[in-house]
């Protein structure tokens, strides 16, 4: 009896492990379906900036190397300046010189009490029409004269900004945070108009991927929706916002544009690593061997 039991027992221990393994064996043909079923691209830089300088001229300083990451506005590179420098000191001057609008003013102040005293004079009648007339022109001029001086130093302090702004474009800096990933000048050489570019500069964080996903798989994706995208590397997926849902579809693959915004903090996902979108089909598959597993 004992003998019988004991092979009762062994039987269904058999029987059990013959369902597990037809349960992980149709797990592993799913989950094989579905990797083939998942969406491919590419990571790649949110932004590629080839930065070009302003202005023609020598490059008189580079203040980064290759694979440095920079920040806005930072200062990059240099051309020679030592010309602008000398006209925006004497800019400068011209734009603080006071001199002419203080003898202006003086000038000014003097023809118009000479008028108060000769029009109260002629009220009185010690002093003729015609001076009066004379010291009234006389203070017009004068007063003309201030407004003179007053634009010509609006000028001079315009061209002076001018002058510092122009000076400012000899300085190649960065439009945004990133990292550079290539220069093309090397100090010494010189930077004309027909080829301006001087380094390369990504932007990394975010990242982005542009996935062709089928037509049948669109309907379900919206912009700003947030989706699920593995990276190779990356031991757990990333959520990424869909940014574009292009309503352009590919007449030869039948697929349409979808990019995906990735975010990148301390650039822990590189430039250029597979990543995959899974798509309807995909999910269906894993739902289904999930179903088939608890069946069985």
């Amino acid at each position: 009896m004992n003998r019988i039991s004991s092979m009762q027992r062994l039987l269904a221990m058999l029987s059990q492990s013959r369902s597990l393994a037809a349960v992980i064996l149709g797990l592993a043909l799913v989950s094989s379906r579905c990797v083939a079923d998942d969406i491919q691209s590419f990571t790649e830089p949110y932004r590629t900036i080839n930065l070009a300088a302003a202005e023609s001229g020598i490059v008189i300083g580079l203040n980064v190397e290759e694979g440095d990451p920079v920040e806005k506005d930072q200062a990059l590179a240099d051309l020679n300046q030592e010309v602008l420098k000398a006209g925006v000191e004497i800019a400068r001057a011209h734009r603080d010189s006071v001199s002419g609008l203080k003898s202006a003013e003086s000038e000014l102040k003097l023809r118009s009490e000479r008028l108060r005293k000769l029009q109260e004079l002629r009220q009185n009648e010690n002093a003729s029409e015609e001076e009066v007339n004379r010291a009234t022109l006389e203070f017009e001029v004068a007063e003309a004269r201030v407004l003179q001086v007053r634009e010509q130093l609006e000028i001079k302090r315009l061209e002076y900004e001018r002058i510092r702004l122009q000076l400012a474009l000899r300085t190649v800096r960065s439009p945004i945070d990133g990292v550079v990933t290539e220069l093309y000048r090397d100090i010494g050489e010189y930077v004309s108009p027909a080829d301006p570019v001087v380094l390369t500069i990504v932007q990394l964080n975010p990242l982005r991927a542009t996935f062709p996903v089928p037509i049948a798989d669109v309907k379900s994706l919206r912009k700003g929706q947030t989706i699920s995208v593995r990276v190779d590397g990356v031991a757990k997926p990333v959520n990424g916002q869909v940014e574009l849902v292009s309503p352009v579809i590919n007449a030869d693959s039948q697929t349409v544009r979808v990019k995906v915004e990735l975010p990148n903090p301390g650039y822990r996902i590189r430039s250029g690593a597979k990543c995959f979108f899974a798509s309807a089909n995909a999910k269906e598959n894993l739902a289904e061997g999930l179903r088939s597993g608890a069946r069985q």
